[in-house]
């Protein structure tokens, strides 16, 4: 971060992107300024009695308390240890045996840094939405996060503007090294939030912008981007699943697709149509400023996947899609000319709203039937043909599928589309 801090140019010219900057750089230095005074407590009280601690365990003198069971693999403990000024919490995770060590440093002071209001209200609020259904909680009212990612800990207060309370509060040691765990708590932000069902109601009813402001938010905590994929995914336990309830609907209609685990769910999004996400996350100015920014730093990798992706190029998939009623359809088509328009569910109620939806719009013969572990709201080209605007949407769509297909010399595709225009009917 000190050298991130030290290549940091601001440049006058866009007054908001200043600002951004100017506060990034306040919130940096803050972050740099705690991390000395943890380093310099660190050699004068914490290596001594974590030295001390050690020896105490060679000579069988400190006492361990442990929860859990020690002998069994497919079960999880934990192992916690007391000094002065140290608490330390070994943990194994069932099953994967992987282990973690946290140690909590007692007596390190914080500091408040207060950043100034940078985005709009519906923007800033989307993105807190985002960052409390991910890595940030609520405590005594305060929204807080802790957070091991150093871009992490600089964004949480420019989404939180006003006065920020920040402190290191421990230091996380598994395979991949030794990393520092920030805590900072919204101070100005008291009982804005009132749990997290509320939230998801909320996020339900975002717009389009806005949901994009949540995504990217949602994304960077709890997603991965594959640039050699082309795809976007987000993980969540089956507990998040549950609760995010009317959310689930949003990022399907967005063409995200269930993967169902054990333990946890997976909604991936590639090829086209995860690009075309990414561009829309990063479509403003000062959130795409902001990412670039941050991206420099050594544990920011999720940042530069994601700015990448915006300029990977894709190529059609050979279907598109056009809007019915307010619902975004799918429009295939077989070998043999046939077409038809789809959208699917994972959740079976989710389903019936959407065709009750298509029928009340009064597109009667619209059918549902089940795919696999997905409910699939349908109409058959016979459907399609009996409304004229339906039609000619549809026709559009594949003229352009057919004019893409030409200019990439794929004869197959070109003639297989030409037939599907001609058994619609296409003037």
């Amino acid at each position: 971060m000190s050298d991130w801090l030290n290549n940091m140019v601001i440049v006058k010219g866009d007054e908001v992107i200043t600002k951004l900057r100017n506060a990034e750089c306040e919130v940096s230095s803050k972050m740099l300024k705690l991390a000395k005074q943890a380093r310099e407590r660190w050699l004068s009280v914490y290596r001594r009695e974590l030295e001390e601690l050690i020896e105490g365990l060679r000579r069988g003198e400190t006492t361990i308390i442990i929860s859990g069971d020690p002998l069994d693999k497919n079960k999880s403990f934990t192992v916690h240890l007391y000094t002065e000024g140290l608490a330390i919490k070994v943990a194994r995770v069932a099953k994967s045996g992987n282990i973690t060590i946290n140690i909590t440093l007692d007596g390190l002071v914080g500091v408040h840094v207060t950043t100034p209001k940078l985005f709009n209200d519906k923007a800033l609020r989307a993105s807190q939405c985002g960052l409390m259904l991910t890595d940030g909680s609520i405590d005594n009212g305060y929204p807080i996060m802790n957070t091991t990612q150093l871009w992490q800990a600089t964004i949480f207060p420019l989404m939180f503007p006003g006065k920020i309370r920040m402190r290191i509060h421990s230091l996380n040691i598994n395979d991949g090294g030794v990393s520092v765990v920030w805590h900072l708590r919204a101070v100005e932000h008291k009982d804005s939030f009132k749990g997290k069902a509320g939230i998801t109601e909320e996020v339900s009813r975002l717009d389009d912008a806005e949901f994009m402001a949540f995504l990217l938010h949602v994304i960077l905590g709890d997603g991965h981007v594959d640039i050699k994929e082309k795809g976007i995914r987000l993980y969540m336990g089956k507990a998040k699943h549950e609760l995010w309830g009317k959310v689930i609907d949003r990022l399907e209609g967005l063409g995200f697709r269930k993967y169902d685990g054990e333990y946890k769910v997976d909604y991936v999004v590639n090829s086209s149509k995860a690009v075309e996400l990414a561009r829309k996350m990063l479509s403003d100015k000062a959130i795409k400023a902001l990412i670039e920014d941050l991206s420099p730093l050594l544990d920011a990798e999720k940042l530069r996947r994601l700015i990448e992706l915006t300029s990977v190029e894709t190529k059609p998939r050979g279907r598109s899609s056009i809007e019915v009623a307010g619902i975004k359809m799918t429009v295939h088509m077989s070998t043999s000319g046939s077409v038809w328009l789809t959208i699917q569910r994972s959740d079976y109620g989710n389903a019936v709203k959407i065709l009750e939806l298509l029928r009340n719009a009064g597109y009667r013969e619209t059918e549902l039937n089940k795919h696999g572990d997905r409910y699939v709201v349908y109409m058959g080209i016979d459907v399609i043909k009996k409304y004229p605007e339906l039609t000619s949407r549809v026709c559009e769509v594949l003229r352009k599928m057919h004019e893409e297909a030409v200019n990439e010399s794929k004869v197959e595709r070109a003639w297989k589309i030409a037939k599907a225009i001609k058994r619609l009917g296409c003037q």
